[in-house]
């Protein structure tokens, strides 16, 4: 139970009136009106109508009043008005029901009254009576605290396995005809909710002054991804946003203090209750309970998440950024900070529904833009999704036990699932981590390809959907679609566990080898089985031959390209491991390489890629591009430093150099406020120097003679010998020998061009050596 703060209010937002409140008038330096006897007295007032502490126990309660204006006018007690609806708990001096935040009319609709019954949410506008509450003084001493109910029978929502504490009474008390509301689950203490947090509320609250900027960036963000970089859908959004404008538009555009406490206030108590499922409800019902009346933390910072993603995805020169005269870099930052604090009310809310999960892979999202995928935020912010994923159990069941539930409800819950697995084996093969989700726990459900605006179909619209549906559960139109992504990728993520598992775990050469060849296989399956359309990218340009071209749209680009590196990504990953602990062939590794480094290059001159979506391709050059990149920088510096230069090298020299060239170049162009912008320019100097190295070689002189054999020859000769540190020195020692390492044993630590660089551990020691680089240091 969260302790309330000493010396801030405390705050009932449930209890009815039972004590006195606070005068509510405020002095020009912003601290509330003494009672006339403390302020002659220069003592300190606790503030508290009708009659303040000090004057109770002094025994002067008739001389106790407040004077609006003490030093000009005596106070008339007939003009006494009522308190203000923030303050109000005496019956005598509240009115009946609270003005709605966007009336001043006493009579108008309220807000709702919080009872164990759950909102309604048929309407927006329905009127309800406003709980009454005490309000404290920060002067005043610490009074006892007054706890928010969260309800009649609430408890626990989390998830309990098989192994559970309570599973031996679940298991067999029914059978023995035994029934106890305890088996339930354990009921969740009542919470506290402090006067400091409203006021955080109200001044979060701000932002949202500006209606037509976050509209054009919701609806920009939209176009863009075409809804499949977000897990809240469109038509979801839209209602959100009509209930919130139409029921609090005013009261956000002229901010007046008062009202916007109100607003904090309503969105505490609502953010306490739990959103409702019925098998029945469609998706407007289900949207109402969370928007208007009965608005909630988690919709402001999504609405706030999405703001900022639609921020990182533009170019500093764009428009919509223009139009609104806003910095891009400081409008991604806070969104972020804006949607981080909503995310922090809700877990003091203890919220732990569907909106949750939304709001915490939206705003991991927002992160990664903004800090890129090595950040400790990113990677605690996925770990809280995936938290969060297995305490609701839709990691077993997205229905939670239900026999059913919302047909759209069932399908973001299953993409819910996928986002969190993928998400998560990816990252931990970027940082070489141990997955802290796995395929052996879970009921991994592809979702179905259907696209939002069907999903929220009516019952013989979606039967008719799924029966258009090809055998592998791809639907008629051929595009790729966020589902059809996630349907895909979800048979490439289990392998890359598998190969993950391989490169951490203890096996021996055998194990190894005969798991690869398996997971080999596997990998040539599973991109067998992807539909012809999603993996040709090379036709994705215009056809601006037709009398009517094409529009293609960019997203569905990237993603079939992210499609085409993550499956090779995974045999690069496997040949690592190989070569590691294994010993095999840099040939392979090299020849995987090289087909994503250019495809990375093709992504690079597709300019309304970059135009619009440049976080991800940012994303893309630093994991992808520079893990490619980096086995083709080495490789070419292998075969340079070979006594005779192969007639048929792995990789031709001047094509390399110049692809190279280009990709550093490209790398250059990354924004400064990109998240991946740090690796991306630490790639930069690295692949710079790189290139330095070989276009500045040694004298022809310094060159031992040597015999003409073959490239594998030269290789099997020197196979035992370690690579001369002084070949990269700014001067070569007298009569300097060169020799070569076998491909099986370099490591790329092993070479010295005035920088220490490991190279076959994991992503994670390659990023640790690009940040730890002393890149200032002279050669």
């Amino acid at each position: 139970m969260m302790s309330p703060q000493v010396g801030g209010q405390i705050v009932d937002l449930r209890s009815g009136p039972s004590q006195p409140a606070l005068n509510g008038k405020y002095r020009r330096n912003g601290k509330l009106q003494s009672c006339e006897p403390c302020r002659k007295s220069k003592l300190r007032c606790d503030h508290v109508v009708p009659v303040c502490s000090r004057c109770t126990k002094r025994k002067c309660a008739d001389k106790c009043e407040y004077h609006p204006n003490p030093l000009t006018r005596k106070r008339s007690t007939a003009a006494k008005g009522p308190p203000t609806p923030a303050t109000t708990t005496d019956q005598e001096t509240s009115p009946a029901a609270l003005p709605s935040i966007e009336s001043s009319e006493p009579e108008s609709p309220g807000y709702h009254a919080l009872t164990a019954s759950r909102l309604d949410h048929q309407g927006l506008s329905q009127p309800q009576q406003a709980p009454a509450k005490l309000n404290r003084a920060a002067s005043a001493p610490p009074g006892h605290p007054h706890h928010c109910d969260g309800g009649t029978g609430r408890v626990n929502p989390g998830f309990l396995g098989t192994t559970n504490f309570m599973s031996i009474f679940t298991e067999n008390l029914s059978s023995l005809g035994v029934v106890s509301t305890e088996l339930e689950g354990p009921k969740l203490p009542r919470l506290t909710i402090s006067n400091d947090q409203i006021v955080r509320g109200t001044q979060l609250l701000y932002f949202l002054k500006d209606s037509i900027l976050v509209h054009d960036f919701v609806n920009r963000s939209f176009d863009i991804l075409d809804g499949v970089g977000n897990v809240c859908i469109e038509p979801v959004m839209k209602q959100w946003l009509l209930g919130l404008w139409a029921n609090h538009t005013d009261t956000l555009k002229k901010r007046n203090p008062e009202k916007l406490r109100r607003l904090s206030e309503l969105l505490w108590r609502n953010t306490l209750t739990s959103i409702a499922v019925q098998e029945d409800m469609d998706y407007k019902a289900w949207a109402l309970q969370a928007t208007g009346m009965n608005i909630r933390w988690e919709v402001i910072g999504i609405i706030a998440a999405l703001v900022g993603q639609c921020a990182t995805m533009l170019s500093r020169l764009d428009s919509l950024l223009t139009q609104h005269d806003v910095s891009k870099p400081v409008l991604a930052r806070k969104m972020s900070e804006i949607a981080s604090t909503c995310l922090s009310f809700c877990r003091d809310c203890e919220a732990l529904d569907d909106l949750f999960v939304w709001l915490l892979i939206e705003n991991t999202a927002l992160t990664i833009a903004i800090k890129g995928d090595g950040s400790y935020a990113v990677y605690s912010g996925t770990g809280e999704v995936i938290n969060a994923v297995v305490a609701m159990g839709l990691h077993i069941n997205v229905k939670q036990g239900k026999p059913r539930i919302p047909f759209f409800l069932e399908q973001i819950r299953t993409r819910i699932v996928s986002i969190a697995y993928s998400t998560e084996v990816s990252l931990a093969s970027y940082l070489g981590r141990p997955p802290r989700l796995s395929y052996k726990y879970c009921n991994l459900s592809p979702p179905m390809d259907i696209s939002d605006i069907h999903l929220i179909a009516s019952g013989d619209e979606i039967a008719q959907i799924i029966a258009s549906l090809d055998k592998d559960g791809f639907g008629p139109t051929r595009q790729v679609s966020r589902a059809s992504w996630m349907k895909t990728w979800l048979g490439f993520a289990p392998i890359r566990e598998d190969v993950l598992d391989l490169a951490l775990g203890r096996y021996s050469r055998e194990e190894i080898l005969y798991r690869a060849e398996e997971l080999q296989k596997r990998c040539d399956e599973s991109w067998a089985n992807v539909p012809l359309f999603m993996r040709n990218v090379t036709d994705d340009s215009p056809d601006y031959g037709e009398a009517r071209p094409k529009k293609r749209r960019p997203i569905e680009t990237l993603l079939k390209i992210s499609l085409t590196l993550g499956w090779r990504a995974n045999e690069l990953l496997l040949q690592r491991v190989l070569i590691r602990k294994a010993g095999a062939s840099w040939d392979k590794l090299v020849e995987v390489a090289s087909y994503i480094f250019q495809d990375i290059l093709h992504v690079g001159k597709r300019h309304d890629l970059a135009s619009i979506l440049q976080s991800d391709i940012s994303a893309l050059l630093a994991i992808q591009g520079l893990r490619s990149a980096a086995v083709i920088a080495v490789e070419l510096l292998k075969q340079e430093q070979l006594p005779n230069y192969p007639k048929n090298p792995l990789l031709p020299r001047s094509r390399t150099i110049q692809d190279l060239s280009v990709f550093a170049a490209r790398l250059g162009d990354v924004d400064p406020s990109d998240g991946s912008f740090t690796v991306c320019d630490q790639g930069r100097k690295v692949i710079t120097r790189i290139l330095d190295k070989i276009l500045s070689p040694p004298n022809p002189s310094d060159r031992p003679v040597v015999s003409h054999i073959s490239h594998e020859q030269q290789h099997q000769a020197l196979a035992h010998e370690g690579m001369n540190v002084g070949a990269f020195q700014n001067e070569m020692a007298p009569q300097q020998e060169w020799t070569m390492p076998d491909p099986l044993d370099f490591q790329m630590g092993e070479a010295n061009w005035d920088i220490d660089v490991p190279f076959l551990g994991h992503d994670s020691d390659f990023v640790h050596w690009l940040e730890s680089a002393d890149w200032e240091r002279p050669m």
